[in-house]
C-alpha cells in the first residue's frame, strides 16, 4: 500500500517516499485494509523504521536515491563492491540486501550459465544469516545453472567464522566439503598442515604449499591433486591485481 502510495506522487518512487507512506498512513489506506489509521500505523512501523535506517541512519547516501544511470545489473559483468563498509556494524544489512536481489536473480533461469565469485568471503560466513545464504547457494548451484566460487585468504578462516561448535563454524567447514574443487596457493608453514588436515593432503602436499612461487596453485579436485601454473592476460591483471596501492605512483 505503502509503495502503491509513492508510485502515485512519482514515476519513480525511491525508499523515502515508502517510509514516509508507512509511518504516515491516510484514512483512506486503514479503510482499504479494515482496520483504523492507528492500527495502519502501527502495523507498518517496524518495516518504516528499518527502511528509515537505509535513508537517514548509517546507511544514508546508498538507497535514498533514484537508481544510479547507466547501471546495468543484467550486463556480462557485474560487481557489488562493499569494501567500504567492512568495518561498519551496517555491512551485514547491506550485504542482506544485495543477497535478496542476487538470490531473486539466480532463482529466475535461464539458458546463461553464471559465474558466481564471492571474494572476501569470510566476511558473508561470520554473519549467520548470509552463512545459510551461501550453503545454499552452493547446494542449489546445478538447478541455477552456477558455478560459485569463494575466496578466502586462508582455511583456518572457516574454523574463524564464529566460536567454537556454532552453527556458522559448522557452516563455513560444510561449504569446504560441498566444494568439489580447492585451489591452494602458497602458505605459511603452520596455515599448511592446517590446510592438509581439512583437505586431507599427503605429507609431500602440505610441504609443497610452503614452497609454491607466486601464480602456482595446489588443485584438488575430487580425490585427485595436480599442480597448476596459473597465466594471466594483460587485461586479466588489470582486474586481478590488488597491490597498486604498494607502488609508488600508481595510488
Amino acid at each position: 500500500m505503502a509503495l502503491s502510495v509513492a508510485e502515485e506522487r512519482t514515476a519513480r518512487p525511491t525508499l523515502p517516499l515508502v517510509a514516509e507512506a508507512l509511518l504516515r498512513p491516510e484514512e483512506e489506506q486503514a479503510r482499504l485494509l479494515g482496520t483504523n489509521l492507528d492500527g495502519l500505523r502501527q502495523d507498518g512501523r517496524q518495516v518504516a523504521l528499518e527502511l528509515r535506517r537505509l535513508v537517514h541512519g548509517d546507511l544514508a547516501g546508498m538507497f535514498d536515491g533514484e537508481t544510479s544511470p547507466g547501471l546495468a545489473l543484467s550486463a556480462g559483468v557485474v560487481v557489488l563492491d562493499l569494501s567500504r563498509l567492512y568495518a561498519s556494524p551496517a555491512l551485514g544489512l547491506l550485504m542482506v540486501c544485495a543477497l535478496s536481489w542476487l538470490q531473486s536473480t539466480l532463482a529466475i533461469g535461464s539458458a546463461t550459465k553464471r559465474l558466481v565469485v564471492l571474494d572476501e568471503a569470510w566476511a558473508l560466513l561470520s554473519r549467520l544469516a548470509t552463512a545459510r545464504w551461501l550453503q545454499a547457494t552452493f547446494k542449489l548451484s546445478r538447478s541455477y545453472g552456477v558455478a560459485n566460487v569463494a575466496v578466502v585468504h586462508r582455511l583456518s578462516d572457516l574454523k574463524a567464522a564464529g566460536q567454537d561448535g556454532s552453527e556458522q563454524q559448522r557452516l563455513a567447514e560444510g561449504l569446504l566439503a560441498d566444494a568439489e574443487t580447492r585451489v591452494v596457493f602458497g602458505q605459511a608453514p603452520g596455515e599448511a598442515e592446517r590446510a592438509g588436515e581439512l583437505l586431507g593432503l599427503s605429507r609431500n602436499e602440505q610441504a609443497l604449499l610452503c614452497q609454491l612461487p607466486r601464480g602456482v596453485a595446489l588443485w584438488r579436485v575430487g580425490q585427485s591433486s595436480f599442480l597448476v601454473e596459473h597465466e594471466l592476460w594483460p587485461e586479466e591483471l588489470a582486474l586481478a591485481d590488488t597491490d597498486g596501492a604498494m607502488r609508488p605512483g600508481d595510488r
